[in-house]
């Protein structure tokens, strides 16, 4: 069973620059639904498709063993103004 603690482990190791991850079970605890939101500079000049695959690629052998998978990826600056 993979835990929160499991996927933000495998994006800090594969996404460079990465300032935040917020990693939510939607599973009620057993690991098989998960939203992600990853905040990185690495995703500047990016648009919504090719972030997305960044996270995906980092997470293909775990995104592989779940049922559902959301990420919403922002820069730090587009993240300052949704938490503002």
């Amino acid at each position: 069973m993979l835990t929160q603690q499991d996927l933000q482990n495998k994006l800090i190791a594969q996404i460079p620059d990465l300032h935040n991850v917020i990693i939510t079970d939607t599973s009620n605890g057993c690991g098989q639904s998960f939203d992600i939101v990853v905040v990185s500079n690495t995703f500047q000049g990016k648009n919504k498709l090719q972030r997305c695959r960044l996270v995906n690629n980092a997470l293909k052998e775990e995104v592989a063993q779940i049922h559902a998978f959301s990420c919403k990826c922002f820069t730090m600056e587009e993240w300052s103004k949704v938490v503002a």
